[in-house]
């Protein structure tokens, strides 16, 4: 595994600064949410903020890998249900930031067994769900799905208010949903915020839960 920093949701925190900063050398992998902060941030702080993390991936395109979150997701597709927070108030100018940097997010990445996203895979909806193949590159069907898996890509769970017996896919899975996480890789993901580093392993399928740079934590392998 390539040396990596792994930032947590970011929601307008400038905390990944010092994560990079901190890890010369070292890959930084954002697990999405730039926007919609829990705090009252200035517009224009928040916006500058995240124009610096693109600007971050311009300057070091192989060494920053840029993920996509639900909070991202609703500012510029009507793939995905808005979520809390939504600020119809920046809506406008973050929405041509996206698009006109889309080719700089991902939505998943993956080298050898580990796959980054935003919220987790759990092994039901890969199967049922999503209908992926597991003897192919996970992070690629995911960065590129067929127009039939990208209601199950976007879908938010019962647990996050979807639909009851819903699961949801990688922008919305909730912890909850991910007691049985894709069997045979280890899965880094943000979304589900904890106060620390948290480690959930179940049979051949490891899930490290990162969403804690608000408390100024984040993981580095």
């Amino acid at each position: 595994m390539t040396p990596t920093v792994i930032i947590g949701d970011v929601h307008g925190s400038t905390y990944w600064k010092k994560a990079v900063k901190e890890n010369p050398g070292c890959r930084s992998v954002f697990l999405g949410d730039y926007l919609d902060p829990y705090e009252d941030i200035a517009p224009k702080k928040l916006i500058d903020n995240f124009k610096e993390i693109i600007q971050l991936k311009k300057t070091h395109p192989n060494e920053v890998i840029l993920l996509l979150g639900n909070h991202d997701l609703h500012y510029f597709t009507t793939d995905i249900l808005p979520s809390t927070r939504f600020d119809s108030g920046i809506a406008e100018e973050v929405s041509v930031l996206f698009l006109e940097h889309i080719g700089l997010f991902r939505y998943a990445f993956q080298e050898d067994n580990y796959i980054f996203s935003h919220a987790g895979i759990s092994q039901k909806w890969f199967d049922k769900d999503f209908k992926g193949d597991i003897h192919q590159d996970i992070a690629q069907q995911l960065n590129r799905p067929s127009p039939q898996q990208i209601p199950a890509l976007c879908r938010c769970g019962a647990y996050r208010g979807g639909h009851y017996g819903a699961t949801g896919g990688i922008f919305w899975a909730d912890i909850y949903e991910l007691n049985e996480p894709l069997q045979g890789f280890i899965q880094i993901v943000g979304h589900n915020r904890v106060d620390d580093i948290f480690n959930h392993i179940h049979k051949d399928g490891r899930i490290i839960f990162c969403d804690c740079l608000w408390n100024q934590h984040y993981l580095k392998i």
